[in-house]
């Protein structure tokens, strides 16, 4: 089976990530268009559809001469369903400018992290609990505090 220019890219940062100490990497986009023979906006194209939270990953980058791209990799919770409704939940609020960038990046980052140590179970518990508590907020917000 013939892969895809976008599967042998996502497959090499995959191999990148697993070789490293951290499961991190920081790439030079245009380095990495240049080994596949391509434009830098498909390397673009493929660390943001292939590397996202909902997948473990956290991207980082910066464009321009000296621009990078840093892709780390972090063990999902066990409840991979329940954490991506809130992921989708928590994008959704900030679209509608309900929470701040900066409160979705702390609210993921607290997923990604913090509740791995749970049970299963607790995990689904504690996720319903923070999509209630959400909703809480936002509704205190909207009616100014």
């Amino acid at each position: 089976m013939k892969r895809s220019l976008a599967d042998k890219i996502e497959q090499y940062l995959k191999v990148l990530i697993d070789r490293s100490e951290e499961n991190r990497i920081e790439i030079q986009r245009s380095e990495l268009a240049e080994t596949f023979s391509c434009v830098p906006s498909q390397v673009t194209y493929v660390i943001s559809t292939r590397f996202t939270e909902q997948d473990g990953y956290i991207t980082e980058s910066r464009r321009g001469g000296k621009g990078y791209v840093r892709i780390a990799r972090y063990n999902l919770p066990h409840d991979t369903e329940n954490l991506n409704d809130l992921f989708y939940y928590s994008n959704y609020l900030t679209r509608n400018k309900l929470i701040s960038s900066q409160e979705n990046e702390l609210l993921t980052y607290l997923l990604l992290h913090a509740f791995n140590q749970f049970p299963c179970e607790t995990q689904e518990k504690i996720f319903e609990g923070i999509k209630t508590a959400l909703n809480e907020y936002v509704k205190t917000e909207s009616k100014g505090g």
